[in-house]
């Protein structure tokens, strides 16, 4: 539940900004497949990275983690 919830989050908060993964990597110093990775639940990011996204898309690393369930 929680990896479903956080990919979830993490694709809708990249697409609420009209963010390509191309862009994302490319922000967050690492690969376009890293983004589909974290977005697909093949691959968790660690908590630096967690808290460069939700830096990135403006929202909490908790709304991210699905522990908040508004932003």
């Amino acid at each position: 539940m929680f990896k479903e919830t956080f990919c979830k989050n993490l694709k809708r908060a990249r697409e609420d900004k009209k963010y390509t993964q191309q862009y994302v990597a490319d922000v967050i110093n690492t690969s376009r497949t890293n983004i589909t990775k974290y977005e697909n639940g093949t691959l968790e990011p660690n908590i630096e990275t967690i808290g460069a996204l939700a830096e990135l898309y403006n929202v909490s690393a908790d709304w991210l983690l699905g522990i908040k369930k508004t932003n």
